[in-house]
C-alpha cells in the first residue's frame, strides 16, 4: 500500500514537472525516479523489505545531486529537499549506531521522509514561484 502511494505521489510530481515546471523540476523528477528504480532493484536482488547496505549510498548520491541541483536553483524546493535527504542520511547511519532500533520504525522514518522529499518536489512542479514584479 505504501510503494502504491509513493508511485503515485512520485508520478504526480513527474507529470507536474513535465507539464508545468521548468528545468530543475525535470531534472529534480529524473533523479527520484532514477533513486527510486534502483532502490526497487537493490530490493529485488536481495530479496528484502529494504535494499540493505546499497540504501545509504543511494541516500548520499541523491543528496550530493540535490544539493547540486539547489547549488544554482531560483526555485526553493531542492533545498527542502536537501534537509530533508540530510535526514534521510541520519536515519541510515542511526541504523549503524543503534544496532537494536527497531525495523518497522526505521523504514518507517525513511519513508515518510522519501514521501516529505517527493512531496516537495511535486509542490514545486504545479506551483512554481511567481514571477517577480519591479
Amino acid at each position: 500500500m505504501v510503494l502504491l502511494a509513493f508511485t503515485l505521489l512520485l508520478a504526480i510530481a513527474a507529470v507536474g514537472a513535465l507539464a508545468r515546471g521548468g528545468e530543475v523540476e525535470r531534472r529534480g523528477a529524473a533523479l527520484f525516479i532514477a533513486a527510486w528504480l534502483v532502490s526497487l532493484a537493490c530490493q529485488w536482488i536481495s530479496g528484502e523489505t529494504s535494499p540493505g547496505i546499497w540504501l545509504p549510498v543511494i541516500d548520499v548520491t541523491v543528496l550530493l545531486a540535490l544539493s547540486a541541483l539547489a547549488w544554482r536553483s531560483p526555485r526553493p524546493w531542492p533545498v527542502y529537499c536537501c534537509g530533508f535527504q540530510t535526514l534521510t542520511v541520519a536515519g541510515d547511519i542511526a541504523k549503524w549506531v543503534e544496532t537494536d532500533l527497531d525495523v518497522g520504525l526505521h523504514l518507517t522514518l525513511l519513508a515518510s521522509l522519501g514521501f516529505a522529499s517527493v512531496a516537495a518536489l511535486a509542490m514545486g512542479a504545479w506551483f512554481p514561484p511567481r514571477p517577480r514584479q519591479r
